[in-house]
């Protein structure tokens, strides 16, 4: 998987196919921050916490498994999908910005100011559900320089070292 970012649109690229297109309003302000601290480097904070749920490697779409013991951790970014997969399809949950924080299941929390509601989308499919298991996101500073460079803005190498470690930390359950 390599994730590219050109300044306006995110893609997710998987076998040289686009999977997934985003495009990023210009200074979007993202509910998973990245925040430096002299003792730690760079952290991710507000990693995203879906139970129930797994991965389906093949398609990047989420399987509802009913398993509150499956879950799927990812970050969140501001932006409009304008492309993805024939076989997922959009589930959308629209928080008030004033419940986010509570309603959410997040790790490292950070308080964000929100000026309007918030819409989630989650981009998921129906498949039979045999087995899950769990994985680490496995990323090389190559295939995620366009989410650490161009969205967020960091540039240097020790850094991105750091973020690439962070990113290593967040799991999910994959469907076999």
């Amino acid at each position: 998987m390599v994730y590219k970012y050109n300044g306006q649109t995110l893609t997710l690229i998987k076998n040289d196919n686009v999977i997934i297109k985003i495009n990023i309003p210009n200074n979007a302000k993202h509910i998973t921050k990245i925040k430096y601290s002299n003792s730690n480097g760079n952290n991710i904070h507000n990693i995203v916490h879906l139970n129930a749920y797994a991965v389906d490697e093949n398609r990047l779409g989420l399987v509802h498994t009913l398993d509150s013991w499956d879950n799927v951790e990812g970050i969140l970014i501001n932006g409009e999908i304008k492309q993805y997969g024939k076989d997922l399809s959009k589930q959308e949950i629209t928080f008030d910005k004033y419940e986010v924080m509570s309603k959410l299941y997040l790790t490292r929390e950070l308080k964000v100011d929100l000026y309007n509601d918030i819409k989630i989308i989650l981009l998921v499919e129906s498949k039979p559900v045999r087995k899950t298991n769990r994985r680490s996101l496995e990323i090389d500073k190559k295939k995620i320089k366009g989410i650490i460079d161009l969205l967020y803005g960091i540039k240097n190498d020790k850094d991105t070292n750091n973020l690439v470690a962070n990113f290593g930390y967040i799991s999910y359950d994959r469907v076999e």
